[in-house]
């Protein structure tokens, strides 16, 4: 039995184990999906936080929130101005959908970038010898090396994750 690219991320989405927030939206209309990523930490002491926007946050716990679009690229409404808007945007091929490779690729850089956050952010809420005005926290996305896991991945893994309405 084949695979769809949606069953695909339902299910690996759901097996990867993060301790925050991973929610799929599909629009079936636009032909994307978003993977919402939630951290959730308790901030401990009296720490001043910005938010991108510059307002002040003292709620407790700390909600970090970024998203991934997975996207049709024969699909014309798609703008890339939408890019700034999301910590990666990955195209897929119509209804052809991923190579499973690249889908595996995706799951397994995607952990990476949760558990790497997970421990930033603690990193970023427990400095206390730095002014908070100074502290930043991001999530980071390579293009270079998840083209790269990409690449050795369809060294072993072979099919395709179509798109299936």
């Amino acid at each position: 039995m084949r695979q769809s690219l949606n069953e695909f991320l339902t299910t690996g989405l759901a097996n990867l184990g993060f301790d925050g927030g991973l929610d799929l939206l599909w629009d079936k209309d636009d032909h994307t999906f978003t993977v919402d990523i939630t951290f959730s930490i308790e901030k401990k002491g009296q720490h001043f936080l910005l938010d991108m926007t510059g307002d002040s946050s003292k709620e407790n716990p700390i909600e970090f929130v970024d998203s991934i679009l997975i996207y049709d690229s024969t699909n014309q409404k798609f703008k890339p101005a939408w890019s700034d808007d999301f910590l990666a945007c990955i195209a897929y091929d119509g209804e052809s959908g991923w190579k499973k490779a690249r889908g595996v690729a995706f799951l397994e850089y995607l952990k990476v970038i949760l558990l790497s956050g997970r421990k930033n952010l603690q990193h970023f809420l427990s400095n206390s010898e730095k002014l908070d005005f100074l502290l930043n926290f991001e999530l980071k996305w390579s293009e270079e090396d998840f083209e790269e896991l990409v690449r050795e991945k369809e060294k072993s893994v072979s099919g395709i994750l179509p798109y299936e309405v």
